[in-house]
Order: structure tokens, then C-alpha cells, then sequence
């Protein structure tokens, strides 16, 4: 496993620093790439993803997927948590805490959320976050993985630290490298079917590319900044 890992790393690496790559986007320097891995996702979603993704929202009942969901939700809280006091942010840490402390126990192991309406709401907290609330990455560059979909090169560091000390991993489930990739590919699935139906909006915009990259793009910049990133500055703008 590891070693696949540092051959996808080199992988990565050669392919962005091939002549393909000489002309660049200053904004997206890999829009190349990244419109040749979004076209191959489309036709995996097309050909794979939806067929299987109308099946599973066909014969399995919505409580039960209700279910699935708020489960991977749940076991994500102990990560939440190390990443608020990571960034310094004890008290959503502590809501972090309590929210997977009610969940566990009082939903039935994270199947049921109890804790949203008791006003603890999730809010997503990675390591790529924590490194650019360090002020250590501020600017990062956008990039399209097969199957995976897009990424930031910052949250793509991030998860990789996330994924090897998770504390659910470590301390509560206790499960080996196998157990962990099922664990993933399962909340990569969930949260797919989440976001399923939009495809289809995606595909209908002008340029569905620049349409899923600026999506994503404010997407991570709403989480960077707890749902209230900063207005831009009329400054920044000549209207001449």
C-alpha cells in the first residue's frame, strides 16, 4: 500500500512536468490535465456511477441511506475535533465532541442524528483547512483525480495526513489498512449520491470545466471560512 502510494505521488509528479503542461492557465495551471481527468469522470459517472448510484436510491429506502449517511458523518467527528484545536477552535471542538458523544450513544451509534436539531450542526474540518489557518498554504492549485474528482493540491496533502492519524481509525474502530480503504470507499460513495442529481447541471453550463472548478473552488473557500468568506474588494475590480 505504500508503495502504491509514493507511485501515484511520482505518477503525479511526471505528469506535471511533462511538455503537455508548458502551456499554462496562470488561474488553473494544470486545466489541461484537469479537463482531460473531468471529461473521463463524466463518462465514468455516465457509464458506472449513476447506474449504480439509481440502484442504490432505488431499492434501498431513504431512512436506511438516511442512515448510512449520518453514520460516516459520525465517525468524521473525531477528526473534526483534533482539526478545531489544531486551528486553535476549542469551542467547536468541544461541539465536535459532544456532538459525536450524543450521536454514539444516543443515535444508535451515529445511524440517527440527534445532535443537529440540538443545535450541534456538522461543519466539515480537515487538515487542509488547519494548514491554510496556519497561514503555511495560502495559495493552492486546483486538480482533477480520476474517479476521485477535484481536489486542492493543499487538501490533497491534508487528506493524506487525515488519513493516517485519523483517531477513529486509531483509537475507537481499531482497523487495519483493508478495513479502512471498504470505510472510504463507502463515505466516498455516500457522498456521491449526494451530489448525483447536479451532475446533471453541471453538464448543462456553458463550460461544464469552469463551471464544476469555480463550484468546488468556493466550496473550500466557504469551508476555510465557516460558511462567511470575505467579500471581495470593488477595489480589485476595474469597471471601465
Amino acid at each position: 500500500m505504500k508503495n502504491l502510494k509514493y507511485q501515484l505521488i511520482a505518477l503525479l509528479c511526471f505528469l506535471f512536468s511533462t511538455p503537455a503542461f508548458t502551456q499554462m492557465n496562470a488561474e488553473d495551471p494544470y486545466e489541461s490535465f484537469n479537463r482531460s481527468m473531468f471529461e473521463f469522470n463524466i463518462a465514468f459517472h455516465d457509464l458506472v456511477g449513476e447506474p449504480i448510484g439509481k440502484s442504490y436510491k432505488k431499492y434501498v429506502p431513504q431512512p436506511a441511506r438516511t442512515g448510512v449517511h449520518n453514520f460516516f458523518i459520525n465517525l468524521k467527528m473525531p477528526l473534526n475535533m483534533t482539526n478545531n484545536l489544531l486551528q486553535g477552535e476549542v469551542e467547536q471542538a468541544l461541539g465536535d465532541f459532544m456532538r459525536f458523544t450524543i450521536n454514539t450513544v444516543f443515535g444508535l451509534g451515529g445511524l440517527l442524528d440527534i445532535a443537529t436539531p440540538a443545535g450541534l450542526p456538522y461543519q466539515k474540518e480537515d487538515f487542509g483547512q488547519t494548514l491554510y489557518k496556519w497561514g503555511l498554504w495560502k495559495e493552492s492549485s486546483f486538480v482533477v483525480l480520476p474517479v476521485v474528482g477535484g481536489y486542492t493540491f493543499r487538501e490533497l496533502i491534508g487528506a493524506g495526513v487525515d488519513g493516517s492519524y485519523n483517531p477513529t481509525y486509531n483509537y475507537i474502530i481499531q482497523t487495519d489498512m483493508q478495513g479502512r480503504t471498504k470505510i472510504l470507499i463507502a463515505d466516498q460513495f455516500d457522498n456521491y449520491v449526494q451530489v448525483m442529481d447536479l451532475i446533471e447541471t453541471v453538464k448543462d453550463s456553458y463550460d461544464p470545466y469552469i463551471f464544476y472548478r469555480e463550484s468546488y473552488l468556493q466550496y473550500r473557500n466557504n469551508l476555510i471560512y465557516d460558511g462567511n468568506p470575505p467579500k471581495p474588494d470593488l477595489d480589485d475590480f476595474d469597471f471601465n
